[in-house]
């Protein structure tokens, strides 16, 4: 298409989209979650869910309701929350863990996460036991970014005592704003960057991919997206092929137009509340925060990275290494500090950018 022309304008949302959060949201009952413990109950491993799919989670009504949520993260609107996910007395992590997974079979097949091959993710403050932790791993503000994948699912088991709210922003609607007000902008963002690979490269190959990642890019009409700007700066850094002006400005604009009040979403996720996203068309974000003192309340996480048979035709350089998410590795791990590069490089970092969503606003208790 030329013109920077798409046909995903489902996708195209704004913040006064939604009247309200159930236009977004699905609220699991009694019963349903009566269904996901009889079926996580019934695994005959149930602290290993990854050995089993779709096959041992078949519930009922729920079933039916994963399925229209699943097509609306494909083609719809790119996005679903889901809120009661059983976390009542004498429901443990694993059991908790274990119906993350069961849903997440709804939506996509599993894939790997890091070099250790793990297909659950635990999105914990991890910088008291690991000095160069991936950022997801901290507790600092993450920037709207998509990960290395097709679909990313985040279920709450607990909540930080303060700050950790997630923010949600549609990479379409910034697309079009930037092609209404400054188009010129576009072209850089079409042309891409260089991204590290942040220590997980295969054996032989650049610690930067070989090739520019598009930001934006247009395939069978539908519009896609791919964006971590830390990642793209250490690229360009390593690399020591400095971002010119321009795409700065891009960049700088891009930052600015999809943390826009009116064009993004900032709430909280409840303890058994599960997110489910398109990585293809919806930015996510949260904001520092601050863990309870006791250990068992840290806030936690529990994430899933997935794709399935023709979820999106997207460029090939969205897969960073031989295919989509990160591939095991043995001996490999990621390595790049993150917080030394902000410190270092902050102009191609653009800083750790303010987000400005207060908790009081994050749970709706201001304007």
């Amino acid at each position: 298409m030329s013109d920077y022309q798409h046909t995903s304008q489902s996708f195209a949302w704004k913040a006064n989209s939604f009247k309200n959060p159930a236009d977004y949201t699905i609220q699991l009952d009694d019963a349903d979650r009566r269904e996901i413990l009889t079926a996580v109950r019934a695994l005959p491993r149930p602290n290993e869910p990854q050995a089993f799919g779709k096959d041992h989670f078949r519930f009922g009504a729920l079933s039916r309701r994963l399925q229209e949520a699943s097509e609306q993260v494909r083609a719809g609107r790119g996005f679903v929350v889901l809120r009661g996910l059983p976390v009542d007395e004498g429901v443990s992590i694993d059991e908790f863990v274990a119906a993350t997974w069961g849903i997440g079979t709804y939506f996509g097949d599993p894939l790997s996460q890091n070099t250790n091959g793990d297909l659950i993710g635990h999105v914990v403050d991890a910088t008291a036991v690991d000095p160069t932790p991936r950022m997801y791993r901290s507790n600092l503000e993450l920037r709207p970014h998509s990960d290395i994948t097709a679909i990313i699912s985040l279920s709450c088991w607990h909540k930080s005592e303060k700050g950790g709210a997630s923010v949600v922003s549609s990479a379409v609607t910034a697309h079009d704003q930037i092609r209404a007000t400054r188009p010129e902008l576009l072209e850089p963002l079409y042309r891409g960057f260089y991204y590290h690979q942040v220590g997980e490269e295969a054996p032989g190959e650049p610690p930067v991919t070989r090739t520019r990642v598009p930001l934006f890019a247009v395939r069978d009409g539908q519009l896609s997206s791919r964006y971590l700007r830390s990642n793209l700066a250490a690229g360009h850094r390593q690399l020591g092929v400095p971002l010119t002006e321009q795409e700065l400005e891009a960049l700088n604009y891009f930052d600015s137009v999809t943390t826009a009040p009116e064009n993004r979403l900032a709430f909280f996720l409840e303890r058994g509340d599960m997110i489910v996203l398109n990585n293809y068309t919806v930015l996510h974000a949260r904001t520092s925060f601050t863990n309870f003192p006791e250990p068992e309340r840290k806030r936690h996480l529990v994430r899933l990275w997935l794709d399935k048979p023709g979820f999106r035709n997207v460029p090939p350089e969205y897969n960073f290494h031989e295919a989509n998410g990160v591939p095991r590795r043995e001996g490999k791990q990621a390595s790049l500090d993150f917080k030394k590069l902000y410190a270092d490089d902050p102009v191609a970092t653009g800083g750790v950018a303010d987000l400005k969503v207060t908790d009081d606003l994050a749970a709706g208790t201001t304007a």
